[in-house]
C-alpha cells in the first residue's frame, strides 16, 4: 500500500515537518504489469534539497518537504542500443547532428577529433567543440558504439530526450521525481537525510567505489580507481535497493523541470564522470547535485532516463518543490555565497577555509564557486600594496620632472 497525503508540510522556512492527514489508497502499480526495464517508485513524502551540513553551492536547493505520486522510472539511463532502435524506427536526427558538432572532453577525444578542432570553451579549455561528434561517435570521428551498446547514449539535448520519450510512450521525470527516486530507500520526512542511495559513506579510495567519478588531477589524468576512465556501462556497479543503476555519476540526466525559464534552461541531475566526491573539481556529487543548461546543449557526459505515469493511479496534484517565482537567468557566480555577500559570515568562512586548507584550498573554493578572485595571504597583500605605492610615487616623480623640464624649455 502507499499513502496519498492530503496535506503537506509547513512553509519551507519551517524546520518542523508534519503530516496533517493520511488516507490509505491501494497502489495502482500492483494492478499493472511493470513496463520492461522500469522500476516502480512508490508515492511518498520526503525532504528535498541539499543536506543541511553540506557545503552549499550556487545550484543547490534549500530543503523543503515535498510529495510525489507513484510512477515508473527506467532502471538505467537510456543506452546506445535503445537509442539506435529509436533512430531506426523514426530516422530522428539529434541536435548535435544538425549543428554538426558537440562537446567532448579533450582527454576522451580521439586523435582525429583533436586534429579537426582548436575550438574550446574559454573558461574550460579541456572541453573541445568537436565537428562530427554525436551519439554514434561519442568521442568524435574515429570512435563508435559497436562495443558500447550497453553504455548510456550521450550528446543528447533536452529536445532529443523529449522526442525519444514521446516515441517510447514515456516522459522525462520531474526534478522532484528524480530526487525522490535517487534517495530511495531513504526518502522520508522523518528520518535523517542520506547523501547517497546507499547511505552517508562518501566515495573514496578507502571505501568501495559505487559510482563513476573522476579520480586524479582533472582534466589531465583519471586514475580510474572506480574501474572506468570516462563513461561506464549503464549497469555498472550494484543497483540501489529499489533497483536503480547509476543515479549518481557517469552521465548528467535531463529532467522536465525548468531551471530558469527566462533563459531556456532545464534541470539536469546526478553529476557525471568528470565530477568529484568532495567538490575538489567540478561538481560535488550527492543526491542533491543539480545544474541547469539550455535545451539544445549536449556533450559526452549528458544523457537521460525516462519516467512514466502509473495507469489507474488517482488523479492527485502532489506538492512538488516550490521554486522561486521570480523570473531570472542563472544566478551569477557567487550569489547566495557568504564570500560574495560579504559581512561577518564572509570573514568567518574565509578564516575557516584558510585555517583548514590554507591559501591553496581557499583559492580552489573560490574558483569552484566562480568568484573570479585571487587569494593572497596577508604578507603577500602587504607586498602588493607597497609595490603599488612605489609605482605611484615613481609615476608622480616622473610627471613632476617632465613638468619642470617643460617649464625650463619655455623660459
Amino acid at each position: 500500500r502507499i499513502y496519498a497525503m492530503t496535506a503537506l508540510t509547513p512553509p519551507p522556512s519551517s524546520r518542523a515537518l508534519r503530516v496533517l492527514l493520511a488516507v490509505a489508497i491501494p497502489a495502482a502499480a500492483a494492478r499493472e504489469e511493470a513496463p520492461p526495464g522500469m522500476v516502480h517508485i512508490t508515492g511518498a513524502q520526503f525532504v528535498m534539497g541539499a543536506e543541511p551540513d553540506a557545503q552549499k553551492l550556487r545550484d543547490d536547493l534549500e530543503q523543503q518537504g515535498v510529495e510525489v505520486q507513484e510512477f515508473w522510472l527506467d532502471a538505467t539511463a537510456v543506452t546506445n542500443e535503445a537509442f539506435r532502435g529509436f533512430r531506426k524506427a523514426t530516422g530522428y536526427k539529434t541536435e548535435a547532428e544538425k549543428f554538426g558538432w558537440s562537446f567532448v572532453l579533450e582527454m576522451q577525444a580521439t586523435d582525429e577529433a583533436k586534429a579537426r578542432t582548436n575550438a574550446t570553451v574559454k573558461e574550460a579549455p579541456h572541453w573541445l567543440a568537436v565537428p562530427g561528434a554525436w551519439w554514434r561517435y561519442p568521442q568524435g570521428p574515429g570512435s563508435g558504439i559497436a562495443d558500447r551498446l550497453d553504455y548510456p547514449v550521450v550528446h543528447i539535448s533536452f529536445n532529443d530526450a523529449k522526442e525519444y520519450c514521446k516515441w517510447a510512450g514515456k516522459r522525462l521525470p520531474t526534478e522532484t521525481e528524480w530526487e525522490s527516486a535517487a534517495r530511495r530507500p531513504y526518502a522520508s520526512l522523518t528520518s535523517s537525510q542520506k547523501a547517497y542511495p546507499w547511505g552517508d559513506e562518501r566515495p573514496s579510495n578507502d571505501s568501495e567505489w559505487r559510482l563513476n567519478l573522476w579520480q586524479g588531477a582533472f582534466p589531465h589524468s583519471d586514475a580510474a580507481l572506480d574501474g572506468y576512465a570516462g563513461l561506464a556501462p549503464a549497469r555498472a556497479y550494484e543497483p540501489s535497493k529499489v533497483g536503480l543503476y547509476n543515479m549518481l555519476g557517469n552521465v548528467w540526466e535531463w529532467t522536465g523541470t525548468w531551471y530558469a525559464k527566462s533563459s531556456g534552461q532545464r534541470v539536469l541531475r546526478g553529476g557525471s564522470y568528470v565530477d568529484s566526491p568532495d567538490g575538489s573539481h567540478n561538481h560535488m556529487v550527492t543526491c542533491a547535485t543539480r545544474m541547469g543548461n539550455t535545451e539544445d546543449s549536449s556533450g559526452d557526459n549528458m544523457g537521460f532516463r525516462c519516467a512514466k505515469a502509473v495507469e489507474g493511479a488517482p488523479k492527485l496534484s502532489p506538492r512538488g518543490y516550490q521554486y522561486s517565482q521570480v523570473k531570472k537567468k542563472r544566478p551569477p557566480p557567487g550569489v547566495g555565497d557568504p564570500l560574495k555577500d560579504g559581512g561577518k559570515a564572509a570573514q568567518e568562512l574565509v578564516q575557516a577555509i584558510a585555517a583548514k586548507e590554507g591559501a591553496e584550498g581557499l583559492q580552489k573554493y573560490m574558483d569552484r564557486m566562480g568568484m573570479g578572485a585571487d587569494v593572497m595571504m596577508a604578507g603577500d597583500a602587504q607586498k602588493k600594496t607597497e609595490e603599488r605605492k612605489r609605482r605611484m610615487m615613481e609615476q608622480a616623480e616622473a610627471a613632476a620632472k617632465a613638468e619642470a623640464e617643460a617649464e625650463a624649455r619655455a623660459r
